[in-house]
């Protein structure tokens, strides 16, 4: 994996490219968010593609390392609410707007997401 290869995993992830973000995915990819965890890449696509209906998601990586064993970012985050998201484990509220700074880690297994942890840093007002 390459800086341009997660660089283009981010343009597919924020232009809503679910079907391109699936090969960065190992089968038994888990993502473990502050909130709850997916498991899979049918989980992670089927999360997202009903979230992005409620919540415009923008993500940019600001410090980013690679190896062969993994990748560490530091993740901004920016959260539009557009209308009430029905799911009690990220109350999200329509006009609601929230900006964040991540520290996310992502295992790799062949090139590929194995495990992605995330974790809060900051949330900006």
């Amino acid at each position: 994996m390459t800086k341009d290869d997660f660089h283009r995993y981010l343009g597919y992830f924020n232009n809503k490219m679910y079907d391109k973000m699936v090969p960065f995915y190992a089968e038994d990819v888990v993502i473990e968010l502050p909130a709850f965890s997916l498991e899979g890449p049918q989980a992670i696509v089927d999360f997202y593609q009903d979230f992005h209906q409620y919540v415009r998601e923008f993500v940019e990586a600001n410090y980013l390392v690679i190896d062969d064993t993994g990748i560490a970012v530091e993740m901004y985050s920016e959260f539009e609410c557009l209308r009430d998201y029905p799911n009690e484990k990220l109350p999200f509220r329509k006009g609601e707007i929230r900006r964040l700074l991540n520290f996310i880690h992502y295992e790799l297994a062949d090139d590929k997401f194995k495990n992605v942890r995330v974790a809060r840093y900051k949330q900006y007002s």
